[in-house]
């Protein structure tokens, strides 16, 4: 399907390339069907398998302090549950942490936590299990738990009471532990039991969520059956839980056709399109992945340090007809790291149309008025038709490249060890603000960007600033330096495709703006 969107792209491209960008575009299509939504009139009915086949692989099933990938939570989420969570504008809202408190000055945060919970092994859940697993993931030294080495200090003010004492005020903290993976929470009990490698997933798999682990096979299937011991009244609806890795998108979408499976995740615009005229649901989260092309503007040596450099970049890409031909209407064209959804969405910074003749006016401006060479490196994540147009786009206004493709391995350690020339991430930054930190706001990523006077002062003002109201407005700012001074080049915001049998309900992956979250006890099936 994949060439056929290629074709489709070219096609478009070369039509944008004739026209120069006139005439009105259509804007991408936001319709999608929310998949958690009941339908007026109907009851969630009891019973069924849901089973639900994603190609994001299932290396390893366990509890986080494992060290589980990232991607691997998806997997987990039946039997593990987080401390917090947040809502759809990245308000924190509770989960097993029924309320908390924070300090004036930011380094005191007190967890009330929900009381009488139990683990699937009769654990009690309190102040004791969450210190023992946040001290787990740290001393794991799992991706992305540094900031808890921010914690000086744990006090269990009572059973169900716990204060994490700070060393310096990070405002981001919570929603480290809401939108992330390291605040999933596993029974203490069962991860102090000695295992193996065969027994890992049998013995550590142990949460309070609505399913209990059943069994699994590498990188084929894992199975959940329901706890009749959760918490929440009523829940969960199914009897079991089953989610398969399939690495061809082609054979997962036929055993949808078949009725053997409920939903197929990362489908293809042109087949969420086909599979929609047959009746499927198709559903898009509200969570955004942002695309960018980063040139390296922090070499004074480089054409990249020169603004109207990086300008003509913007001008050369025809983002909204990339957008269009790739994602048939299920993406979005961007000029900014945000969408109209976010919170820290800036209306007033007006879109860079496609202007290929601007590009050339400024690349002469800039004493490139033959244009120059330089290399485009991405890795083998990104998608070939893009960068291909890319490719087109840029040489079509003087600037030739050579194509650089990464392994998977290298390309991850290149934002950190710096580059030449223009870096196209395979892999996009998650639509949240701290995902849009994790990439933009930490200087040991991203190391080639070109930073402005000031630029690492405003993301420390923005970590030290507790109202969540003036710290979007930072982030506002940030951004608008981001656009103005042309740092990263965001072209498309997508989120994954997921194609449903229409007798699915309460399935909605990516939901509340937290990375691969779904809420396996609110899913049912219609008879």
């Amino acid at each position: 399907m994949k060439r056929v969107i290629f074709f489709t792209l070219i096609a478009i491209l070369l039509t944008g390339l004739l026209v120069s960008g006139c005439g009105e575009e259509t804007a991408p299509s936001t319709t999608t069907t929310p998949a958690a939504t009941t339908p007026a009139g109907e009851q969630p009915e009891y019973g069924g398998t849901f089973i639900w086949v994603h190609n994001g692989g299932i290396t390893q099933i366990g509890a986080i302090a494992d060290n589980l990938g990232i991607a691997a939570q998806r997997n987990t989420y039946p039997m593990f549950e987080g401390l917090l969570m947040t809502d759809e504008q990245d308000n924190i809202q509770p989960w097993l942490v029924q309320t908390w408190d924070v300090s004036d000055d930011g380094k005191t945060i007190v967890f009330h936590l929900e009381e009488n919970v139990k683990f699937q092994d009769g654990t009690d859940f309190d102040a004791a299990a969450v210190q023992y697993n946040l001290e787990a993931v740290l001393e794991a030294n799992i991706s992305g738990s540094a900031f808890l080495n921010n914690v000086s200090s744990y006090e269990i003010v009572d059973k169900y009471t716990l204060q994490l004492n700070l060393t310096e005020v990070d405002s981001t903290f919570l929603l480290r532990i809401a939108q992330g993976y390291l605040g999933l929470m596993a029974s203490p009990t069962a991860m102090q039991k000695e295992t193996t490698p065969e027994t890992i997933a049998e013995v550590h798999s142990v949460g309070t969520g609505p399913f209990l682990f059943d069994s699994w096979e590498r990188d084929s299937y894992v199975r959940y059956v329901r706890w009749d011991g959760y918490r929440k009244p009523g829940l969960p609806y199914l009897d079991a839980i089953e989610i398969r890795n399939t690495a061809d998108l082609t054979v997962s979408i036929m055993s949808l056709r078949a009725g053997e499976i409920h939903a197929v995740e990362n489908v293809d615009p042109v087949d969420a399109i086909q599979l929609g005229e047959e009746g499927f649901t198709i559903y898009q989260p509200n969570l955004y992945f942002l695309h960018s092309i980063v040139p390296s503007g922090n070499n004074p040596e480089s054409p990249f340090a020169i603004k109207e450099v990086r300008l003509a970049l913007e001008y050369a890409i025809d983002k909204r007809t990339i957008a269009q031909g790739v994602g048939m209407g299920y993406y979005e064209a961007l000029n900014q790291l945000a969408t109209a959804k976010d919170p820290w969405y800036n209306p007033d910074l007006t879109f860079r149309e496609y202007d290929p003749d601007r590009a050339r006016e400024l690349l002469e401006l800039a004493g490139f008025k033959n244009g120059f060479h330089t290399t485009l490196i991405s890795d083998v994540m990104a998608r070939r038709d893009t960068l291909t147009a890319i490719q087109t786009y840029l040489d079509d206004v003087g600037i030739t490249t050579d194509l650089e493709i990464l392994d998977f391995g290298a390309a991850f350690g290149l934002p950190q060890q710096g580059w030449e020339g223009i870096y196209f991430p395979g892999f996009p930054n998650v639509g949240t603000l701290l995902g849009i930190q994790g990439r933009w706001g930490e200087q040991t990523t991203y190391i080639s960007i070109y930073q402005p006077e000031g630029y690492w002062e405003k993301w420390d003002a923005l970590k030290a600033e507790l109202d969540t109201a003036e710290r979007t407005e930072i982030l506002i700012d940030i951004l608008e330096t981001i656009y103005d001074e042309v740092i990263g080049i965001p072209y498309q915001g997508d989120a994954p495709l997921v194609a449903m049998d229409p007798k699915l309900h309460g399935f909605a992956h990516h939901a509340f703006h937290v990375t691969s979250f779904w809420a396996p006890g609110e899913v049912w099936l219609e008879k």
